[in-house]
């Protein structure tokens, strides 16, 4: 008897998780003259966890489109990312604001780089300081400031933490993260004390 019900629960468990992910996942032919470059990019980030047998195809067509950030879906499922960092390069090297963010991120966790925390450092602070980034939202230039605070405070870089750590505290809406990085500050300012 616990064999029959161990055997129900395993199928209808198959069942629902089969018609979850269905229901995730839209058919669209990829063929379609109609489709959109972000129907294509949204295909290959869907496919990562619903159809990866058809993420190659969805990412390749995405990119094929002007969508280079489909590439890092690629990256991942192959493991070799290559082409992700060289697309990322070229696209800071034409001044494209967003490229020089991705590529601060990947030389800070070393994705598919060796890991490179001085090249992030000035890649962040060539994307706070770029001519275009007037338009920030208080929450991309809070955002970017929490990157730059952990890895100034990896590095022990105590001035340029507290920096980045007090405009966190004067920009950050959440009450809960404000109160984190409140009591952050009195950690670094024990650090520069010393």
């Amino acid at each position: 008897m616990v064999r029959i019900s161990l055997f129900i629960l395993l199928v209808l468990n198959s069942i629902c998780h089969y018609v979850q992910a269905n229901s995730l996942w839209h058919a669209i032919d990829i063929n379609d003259p109609n489709l959109t470059v972000e129907q294509a990019a949204q295909q290959c980030a869907k496919s990562s966890m619903f159809a990866p047998y058809s993420l190659e195809e969805w990412c390749e067509k995405a990119y094929s489109m002007g969508s280079w950030k489909s590439l890092l879906y690629i990256g991942y499922y192959t493991g070799d990312g290559t082409r992700y960092v060289n697309e990322a390069k070229k696209n800071a090297q034409a001044d494209d604001v967003e490229a020089i963010k991705i590529l601060a991120w990947i030389y800070s966790n070393g994705s598919f780089v060796e890991r490179d925390l001085s090249q992030s450092i000035k890649l962040y602070n060539d994307y706070l300081n770029h001519k275009k980034n007037k338009s920030l939202t208080k929450h991309q230039l809070v955002s970017v400031h929490k990157a730059l605070y952990n890895i100034y405070k990896e590095l022990e870089f105590w001035q340029d933490a507290s920096k980045s750590l007090q405009y966190i505290i004067n920009n950050e809406d959440n009450g809960i993260e404000k109160n984190f990085f409140r009591e952050e500050m009195v950690y670094i300012r024990e650090r520069l004390s010393k």
